[in-house]
């Protein structure tokens, strides 16, 4: 099988495109992957579960505590006090990897309104090997660095490594899910959606398809969270408006 078929169908299968500039580090995984499993390519995509290795294989992984800071510090005056003075509030963390995103909400809600029975953040995410550590919520300790000290009473801090607290990881579930696939969204059930740094690595198609998924499961009025370095494309501006009250640009349902 070619490289260009491969990267259609993680395309296919994902929505993650490999541009030129990312063929050798994709080739590289595939290399690597052979090996583990010593297969082919051609027996990769005809078996449903050496597939789901492969893509969970190839996935970007990138993520850290407190990304973009300032805009989460921003989403929180602009919205999470508001949303947490009406009632209870459910986050979800769209391609969560290996949840510190969703573990960072989790810090940022709670310093808001400690009742954790009123919180629900949620991390989704297509590779199983991320979630796995994810759920165990244990990181290396040199992360810390990334968690600012007015939030690090919600970290318990070890030699080697560090661990998301319990009343932290009680208001924190993670769940497989494919951003692509409309089933996995519930609807009108989230407050907010955060996807940031994900679109990068999407087709065009792909994200509009994305965006839809999203305005079915928020609530009326719901926000969706991108990356500030992102742009919601011309297709997405049927089912979200931009909001700019500070610095970062929000958008919410139509």
């Amino acid at each position: 099988m070619k490289l260009d078929e491969i990267i259609e169908k993680i395309k296919q299968i994902s929505g993650n495109v490999y541009g030129r500039e990312r063929e050798e580090l994709l080739q590289k995984k595939i290399l690597n992957f052979q090996k583990k499993y010593s297969v082919n390519i051609e027996q990769v995509f005809s078996d449903e579960k050496l597939t789901s290795l492969f893509i969970d294989a190839v996935l970007v992984k990138e993520t850290s505590f407190f990304r973009h800071k300032e805009q989460l510090f921003e989403f929180r005056e602009l919205y999470l006090k508001q949303l947490l003075k009406d009632g209870s509030v459910r986050i979800l963390s769209a391609g969560c990897s290996t949840g510190k995103e969703a573990y960072t909400l989790g810090m940022i809600t709670l310093s808001v309104k400690p009742e954790t029975d009123r919180i629900s953040i949620e991390g989704m995410d297509l590779s199983e090997m991320a979630l796995s550590v994810a759920r165990k919520g244990i990181y290396s300790i040199d992360k810390l660095r990334e968690v600012p000290v007015e939030y690090r009473k919600f970290v318990q801090v070890h030699k080697n490594y560090i661990k998301m607290t319990d009343r932290l990881k009680n208001i924190t579930t993670f769940r497989k899910g494919n951003i692509l696939n409309r089933s996995d969204f519930p609807e009108q059930y989230y407050d907010a959606v955060f996807c940031r740094n994900v679109f990068i690595y999407f087709a065009p198609e792909h994200v509009a398809y994305v965006l839809y998924n999203f305005h079915k499961t928020l609530k009326k009025n719901g926000v969706l969270v991108i990356s500030p370095v992102e742009f919601l494309p011309e297709k997405g501006k049927k089912y979200f408006t931009p909001e700019k009250i500070g610095r970062f640009v929000f958008y919410r349902k139509i």
